[in-house]
């Protein structure tokens, strides 16, 4: 079921940005996700999903006003198609990500780099 949800967390994820970022804008790829335990904010220990979304396009064109509710827009989505955990996204800028590969690798070695 993990890779079947991971599947089912990017598509949500990609039609939801694709909702308001053309392609001609931005290329958002690869998207992580990588199933984590919460050990902090209120330490309950439930998981969660860290959602690594990789774009390659003008990062002062990613509004923020609307990068920041996509928590808002994606939960719904994902409890609809039975997904309860909790999603983390973030964005990295694709020259970042591909400066960071080892050490994201060390962590998930289940990431890669390439396309989805």
């Amino acid at each position: 079921m993990t890779r079947e949800r991971d599947e089912i967390v990017k598509t949500i994820v990609r039609e939801t940005l694709a909702e308001r970022f053309t392609d001609d804008e931005f290329v958002f790829d690869p998207i992580r996700v990588v199933p984590l335990v919460d050990e902090f904010g209120d330490g309950d220990g439930k998981e969660y999903l860290r959602i690594t979304i990789v774009f390659d396009g003008d990062q002062k064109k990613l509004d923020p006003g609307w990068t920041s509710g996509l928590i808002r827009r994606i939960k719904p989505k994902l409890i609809a198609a039975g997904i309860e955990q909790f999603p983390s996204p973030s964005f990295v800028e694709k020259s970042e990500w591909l400066s960071l590969y080892r050490k994201w690798r060390r962590r998930h070695p289940e990431a890669s780099v390439e396309s989805n």
